[in-house]
């Protein structure tokens, strides 16, 4: 795998780089958890195709795996979108991004269009629990942990947060 990795930088290195290898450089530092590297990958591929939604949807998710730069992956996500409105992850992770700078306005709305959009989508139904929990709405909290449970949701904490939100 790393020959093939210093190929592939050598190749580029010769014969220069254009959008999608840039993304695909993005695409292997990111799932190599090396988000600062993935994030400049983006970047680039972006300056080289500015319409290239999934280029600023894999940029806003590294941004969100390093943390405090949710201001970023709000307008990552929201150029994502603006260029693919139906794509139902970058409104869920949008929301959580809202969610984080407590604008659970935001957050809620971004929900909502998740669940419009894919219906079965559990972890859209356990995020929003997650809002409801934060705003004190314990009822719609649990309403949601529920759905996100039937639908599959396999998160460790569910039970537990079931446990303790809803009796």
């Amino acid at each position: 795998m790393k020959n093939v990795l210093k190929w592939a930088l050598f190749s580029l290195l010769m014969f220069g780089c254009q959008g999608d290898d840039y993304y695909n450089l993005g695409v292997y530092e990111a799932k190599s958890e090396n988000y600062e590297k993935s994030i400049y990958y983006f970047s680039k591929a972006i300056d080289e195709n500015p319409n290239d939604n999934e280029a600023y949807f894999s940029r806003a998710y590294s941004q969100q795996k390093i943390g405090g730069k949710e201001r970023n992956v709000i307008l990552d996500y929201s150029k994502s979108l603006e260029l693919n409105p139906n794509d139902f992850e970058a409104h869920n992770n949008r929301g959580a991004a809202y969610m984080k700078i407590k604008d659970y306005k935001n957050a809620l709305s971004d929900y909502e269009k998740t669940i419009e959009l894919n219906p079965n989508y559990s972890l859209a139904f356990y995020n929003m629990g997650n809002l409801f929990v934060l705003i004190n709405d314990k009822k719609n909290a649990c309403e949601n942990y529920n759905k996100a449970l039937e639908l599959g949701y396999k998160a460790e904490d569910i039970k537990l947060k079931i446990m303790a939100n809803c009796k």
